[in-house]
């Protein structure tokens, strides 16, 4: 095939593409699909000289997708960057991907897909009952199995109102039953480290992989850590129990220490803590900052701890992020992120810990702060970053497929 030739194919295959993109924008608002996303398939599966690509299905999320290649979102990796890095992933692994939201109930898939992999517990059982018998099936988990989460849910729930005699709705409670997605697939990819991993011990094939982050010209270089010894983030999304920030208002309460807090308060329970939030000099509210930003920029700098007690993760983006600009992690063992040497995970969740862990780290010389902080970073630039997601993706993937195939072939040799 002449070079004009392959040149001619590929801008009309470009072009198909950013029609499929515009249809999915204009004429399906509600029902989102992107249709046989190649953006990164090898050269030979697009000019028609290579083998025909395998088909994939995805269900997670159609947005971060939807805008041309080089505008899409690269400020933070979760959920984004994760929706936009598993098409790459199945690309560069032969496979052409349709795309449909994960709380999409109405897609009927009418294609033969070789491989599907499908999020919560919403679609998977419409869609996986309408596909071929050889096709793998891969439950992708950005928390940890369902039900182990629900009861952290309900037993940080139970210990406020031991301790404030107010119970609160559940916040991040997962309502729909994953129990047929987890079953029904022929492996779990799942974030998080080996404690996020067993959870899911009763199921044959798991796969664990890190979380990511897009990096950004932040630099500790000239970081006061001196001044930050004392200042400590607290930065998450929504659900202000379950992420332990009741437990950190205890204990800050009790302190002499900074607790900056960037997460939305609701309503039910800023009525029990309205005194802590509100009237307690070493307790502010931070305001919604735009990554990357001079404001954001000036809060890590701030600060030199991330604090997180939280009850169930799979890994938080929140305080990945705030790791890869330096921030040393004082998390529980729930946020399923290894600490390592150059930060600290609580034995328990409980204000009684944060209290002492909290005033034996800021008293540390400041040379210290500047070791643990380049160790943190360290840690990300080796394992967090959307190229190390990218590989690892990639290899579970191969691995849960050749998991079926092996299955297949010994299902086949018996009959």
């Amino acid at each position: 095939m002449s070079n004009m030739h392959t040149f001619q194919r590929t801008f009309i295959n470009h072009s198909k593409k950013i029609l499929r993109q515009v249809h999915s924008m204009v004429f399906r608002p509600n029902d989102r699909i992107i249709w046989n996303f190649d953006e990164y398939l090898p050269p030979c599966n697009l000019t028609g000289s290579g083998a025909a690509p395998k088909k994939a299905l995805v269900s997670y999320i159609v947005k971060p997708l939807l805008p041309c290649q080089g505008r899409r979102d690269t400020s933070t990796f979760s959920n984004n960057g994760i929706a936009q890095y598993i098409p790459r992933a199945l690309n560069e692994l032969g496979y052409s991907v349709d795309i449909v939201n994960y709380d999409n109930r109405k897609f009927i898939p009418t294609k033969k897909y070789d491989l599907f992999i499908g999020h919560t517990g919403i679609n998977f059982e419409n869609i996986t009952e309408k596909l071929d018998s050889q096709c793998t099936k891969i439950y992708f988990s950005t928390g940890t199995y369902w039900k182990s989460w629900n009861l952290a849910e309900q037993s940080r729930r139970d210990d406020l109102q031991s301790r404030r005699g107010a119970q609160l709705p559940v916040d991040r409670f997962i309502g729909i039953d994953e129990e047929y997605a987890n079953t029904a697939a022929d492996g779990i990819i799942c974030l998080g480290n080996d404690v996020a991993k067993e959870t899911y011990s009763k199921f044959p094939s798991v796969v664990n992989i890190n979380n990511a982050v897009f990096p950004d010209k932040y630099s500790i270089a000239n970081k006061n850590f001196n001044a930050g010894r004392n200042n400590f983030l607290f930065f998450n999304g929504w659900g202000n129990v379950h992420k332990g920030l009741d437990l950190l208002l205890d204990a800050f309460t009790q302190l002499d220490q900074h607790l900056y807090v960037r997460q939305d308060i609701e309503p039910a329970f800023l009525k029990i803590y309205k005194k802590e939030l509100t009237e307690y000099p070493n307790i502010h509210l931070v305001p919604f900052l735009e990554k990357p930003s001079k404001d954001f920029f000036s809060l890590m700098d701030t600060c030199n701890f991330i604090i997180s007690p939280t009850c169930a993760e799979g890994q938080p983006g929140s305080v990945i992020e705030c790791m890869a600009h330096g921030l040393i992690p004082l998390l529980s063992r729930e946020a399923n992120i290894d600490t390592k040497e150059f930060g600290l995970t609580f034995k328990e969740n409980r204000a009684e810990e944060i209290i002492s862990v909290v005033r034996e780290v800021s008293q540390k010389p400041e040379a210290w702060y500047k070791d643990k902080s380049s160790q943190t970073l360290e840690e990300i630039r080796n394992y967090y970053t959307p190229e190390q997601f990218l590989k690892n993706m990639k290899s579970a993937v191969q691995t849960i497929v050749q998991n079926k195939s092996q299955t297949l072939t010994k299902t086949q040799n018996i009959t």
